[in-house]
């Protein structure tokens, strides 16, 4: 006689949660995608399509992103979702999108009250995005790095990481003017505002600004330009720089230093 039927029945009180740990296991691992889409979306203004996958690895199609009134597509994005950060009832997965010009692959957890929080994240976009919130005509490729981002709806709570702007160009009214490469190391500011450093890493300007964004609004920018006149002179680009520069001195390598000190 087989011993089988013996064996569970001593052990049933082992068995019987087993079976329920493992039947759960099953249905937690066909959870569909949208479900994972809903707790890395909600509240965060991100919009998803085209989705398939499981809640633990998914993509979807077509994303984008509506900030200040405004919808940016995000390309197809996917996701590799990590279960302990299910016990913390903050969902936190590894995030890819790409489109072409345009990348970001980087850690980005939710949490409630639209809570989200970025880490360890690299991001690449055309300037072309920007150039709504800049006064002049610019070109070139952003590179960005965030070590930590902490934004709850509008209102930013952390921030650290730096931007490369590399092939800088500036469109001073009568052409095009070739700035090279810069860099701006990045954090908060204790009072949901942004404080930055913007220096240059090749090219015929030397840069030392201080930039200082507080919130809701405004901010401050100082420091100084500086490199021979003669290049501002050749781009046409003097009646530009007084917009928002005053020439300050010509140090012992012939460099015209420019003051700035403009609010926001």
């Amino acid at each position: 006689m087989s011993r089988l039927p013996v064996v569970l029945n001593n052990h049933k009180k082992f068995w019987i949660p087993l079976g329920i740990v493992l039947f759960l296991l099953f249905v937690i691992s066909n959870i569909p995608a949208i479900w994972g889409a809903y707790m890395l979306t909600r509240g965060t203004g991100v919009a998803l399509s085209g989705v398939t996958g499981s809640v633990w690895s998914g993509r979807a199609s077509l994303a984008s992103v509506r900030m200040t009134e405004q919808e940016y597509s995000l390309g197809q994005l996917s996701w590799s979702l990590s279960p302990l950060s299910l016990l913390t009832l903050s969902p936190c997965a590894q995030v890819t999108t790409k489109l072409p010009l345009q990348q970001f692959e980087g850690k980005i957890c939710s949490g409630f009250g639209g809570a989200i929080e970025v880490h360890n994240a690299d991001v690449s976009l055309p300037v072309a995005l920007v150039q709504g919130k800049i006064p002049v005509p610019i070109q070139g490729q952003f590179s960005v790095h965030i070590d930590e981002l902490g934004l709850r709806g509008n209102v930013l709570s952390k921030l650290k990481g730096n931007l490369t702007w590399n092939g800088a160009r500036v469109n001073t009214g009568a052409n095009w003017l070739d700035i090279g490469s810069y860099a701006v190391e990045m954090s908060d500011n204790g009072n949901n505002g942004v404080s930055a450093k913007l220096f240059q890493l090749t090219g015929p300007m030397d840069v030392n600004l201080q930039i200082e964004m507080t919130a809701p609004s405004g901010g401050k920018v100082s420091g100084e330009l500086a490199a021979p006149k003669s290049f501002f002179e050749s781009a046409n680009a003097t009646d530009m720089l007084a917009m928002f520069s005053q020439e300050d001195r010509v140090d012992d390598q012939g460099k015209t230093h420019y003051r700035v000190d403009i609010n926001l």
